[in-house]
């Protein structure tokens, strides 16, 4: 045993803390082994702090399989003994790899000198498929409420690794090249993400085929990322805020009553001391006094006059108006998005490729190339990890050029020193068009910057991006352009010009279109997108009327109840990712044809959508407004 010891002996004992501290210290070690995979690095470190104090007559719990929760072993190989018996997996794991005396030694050593919490955090898990080998799963750690623990994976069919390096040492022994992560969207729960990533592994690695079926190649990963996402209105973090925080919900109700009281008072004032005279003027004129004996709007205004009938008006009506916007979660999960997921997913990017320069069998001349598929607020995720990739690894040209890349331009593609990134898929992103206009330093240029191609799958007719985003970003983007207009709406509207350049991107505003691209836009980043136009197609939509200023709204009418009902598989949304569908058939195409050229990419899909509604506008074949190509 190498590791030195800061501490004296064992068993620990809580006797020479007072009361309430071994209370919080083990409330924190509980709250750890419940909301982190057992097994972890992170989960085994607090269970060994567990393990060396004896039992707490007071605090006494029951532990895994009926353990008990504070043992008092009395030396570090039967802290060992103990975890390695009760550990399910198998040997080649590293758990067995790394638990031994030293490293029980340096936990408690790290307790005992208060560095413990530095030792103990982590951003994200990641685990690995019982049914399929290539195929992962990556949490985020942080739950969706302080008050709810996280829902981890199935323990039956996900195995957590001990920590990053075990998953690093997987891509290294089994020599993979590529490496697909796929993360979902807004409203979307750990549980359901689980439940349809499984669905998808099943069809990308279908389990008896022969390996020439199979999209996932040996030495192609397909990874599942799921971040703090709930469901709207039933999610339980929505509603255990109000039972454990009662003094901010009595502090949100008091300032919202004072503002209905100004609010009434002011409306008040303005009934009875300007429309009341301007009536009064009003009913000398014997034409309008006879309108006010049959509308008796008098009587109403005489009524609404009386301010305190006003004011509780006001309040129920933003009470319920601010209460259906929380519920909704619309905000709650755009903000873990881009201040949890994001950040998170970035920093397992950062330590595989920092792991991957460490192994001894990594060569220097080899790289992983890295796909991301995003929907919906996931794509917005996607561009802000790539953002802050962006900024470690180059910000002005998106990364430092490798001379061992073969891209077309030479285009900056590193996202790390052993990362190339390849293609970005993006279904519905949840995305302002504003960002894709010229003076716009921001994070999507720098992301559509470092892909090598980009597919844009879009629907005029997902209500979710057209109606609720719109209400959602209302009060908090900048102009009403980017609340009302996103990447994922753009549709392709046919041109005049034929078979050169058979369509131009569009975005439809209620009733009527206009141009996804303007004057001011940013030419070279629309350029970038391979459109993928899925708005009539089977899934996403279940009204096959075509769309004009007569049907536009009479399609979103017609929708929005098969949606919410779930009649006929219809995913407004998401239904991209439903197996049986054309979308999902184009997404397995561009997994599986790794490095193929644009021009057999295009064939490939041009043949899958033949006789289908969905359109393709390739990049290759844009033009750009004002180019002799009339739109």
């Amino acid at each position: 045993m190498g590791a030195k010891r800061c501490y004296e002996s064992l068993p620990f004992s809580w006797d020479h803390k007072p009361l309430e501290t071994a209370r919080n210290d083990q409330q924190w070690l509980e709250s750890i082994i419940r909301n982190a995979a057992p097994f972890t690095d992170w989960w085994t470190k607090a269970r060994i702090i567990q393990l060396a104090y004896r039992v707490s007559e007071t605090l006494a719990a029951k532990g895994l399989k009926g353990a008990p929760v504070y043992a008092g072993l009395d030396s570090e190989a039967a802290i060992v003994k103990t975890l390695q018996t009760q550990c399910p997996y198998p040997a080649s794991c590293d758990f067995f790899r790394t638990v031994n005396e030293d490293f029980v030694i340096e936990v408690l050593s790290a307790w005992k000198t208060q560095q413990f919490s530095e030792t103990v955090s982590r951003n994200f898990e990641v685990y690995a498929d019982n049914e399929h080998p290539n195929v992962f799963l990556i949490t985020s750690t942080v739950p969706v409420s302080l008050d709810v623990d996280r829902v981890l994976p199935p323990a039956n069919r996900f195995r957590p690794l001990f920590n990053l390096n075990e998953f690093s040492r997987i891509v290294d022994e089994q020599n993979i090249r590529r490496l697909t992560l796929r993360t979902h969207g807004y409203a979307n729960p750990a549980d359901g993400f689980y439940y349809s990533f499984c669905q998808e592994a099943a069809a990308l690695d279908p389990s008896g085929n022969s390996p020439e079926s199979r999209t996932l190649k040996p030495d192609h990963l397909y990874v599942g990322y799921s971040w703090p996402s709930e469901k709207p209105i039933t999610s339980p973090g929505l509603w255990a805020d109000y039972r454990t925080s009662p003094g901010v919900v009595l502090k949100f109700l008091f300032s919202l009553s004072g503002i209905a009281g100004i609010a009434g008072a002011i409306l008040y004032v303005f009934l009875r001391w300007v429309m009341a005279p301007v009536l009064w003027l009003l009913d000398q004129i014997p034409g309008i006094a006879a309108i006010d004996q049959t509308l008796r709007y008098r009587e109403t205004l005489n009524l609404a006059v009386h301010w305190y009938w006003l004011t509780p008006a006001l309040f129920m009506f933003w009470l319920l108006l601010l209460l259906l916007l929380r519920i909704v979660v619309y905000q709650r999960d755009r903000y873990r998005a881009i201040h949890y997921g994001a950040p998170d997913l970035a920093e397992f990017f950062w330590r595989l490729d920092r792991a991957l320069t460490h192994k001894q069998h990594w060569p220097k001349d080899r790289n992983l190339w890295v796909n991301l598929i995003g929907h919906s607020m996931g794509a917005l995720l996607l561009v802000n990890v790539l953002r802050i990739l962006s900024d470690r690894f180059g910000k002005d040209d998106g990364g430092a050029i490798r001379p061992d890349t073969e891209l077309e331009n030479d285009e900056p593609d590193s996202i790390g020193d052993n990362l190339l990134l390849d293609k970005m898929l993006l279904a519905s992103p949840d995305i302002p068009l504003e960002f894709l206009r010229e003076g716009r330093n921001n994070y999507v240029r720098s992301a559509i910057r470092r892909c090598r191609r980009i597919y844009l799958l879009s629907s005029d007719r997902d209500i979710v991006l057209r109606y609720l985003s719109t209400m959602g970003n209302w009060f908090t983007e900048p102009s009403l352009q980017m609340a009302g207009m996103r990447l994922g709406n753009v549709y392709l509207k046919p041109t005049k010009v034929g078979r050169e350049v058979p369509y131009r991107p569009n975005v439809r505003i209620m009733v009527h279109s206009e141009p996804a691209v303007r004057p001011t836009s940013s030419y070279d980043l629309f350029c970038k997108f391979n459109y993928l136009d899925c708005s009539r197609m089977k899934g996403v939509n279940q009204i096959p009327l075509p769309l004009n200023r007569a049907t536009g709204l009479l399609i979103d009418i017609l929708n929005t109840p098969l949606y919410l009902l779930g009649v006929g598989k219809v995913d407004l949304h998401g239904g991209y990712f439903q197996t049986y569908t054309i979308a999902f058939q184009l997404i397995k195409f561009l997994l599986a044809d790794e490095m193929a050229d644009d021009d057999s990419i295009r064939d490939g899909i041009e043949k899958i959508i033949q006789g289908t509604p969905v359109l393709f506008l390739p990049s290759q074949v844009w033009r750009m407004p004002g180019d002799g190509t009339p739109g």
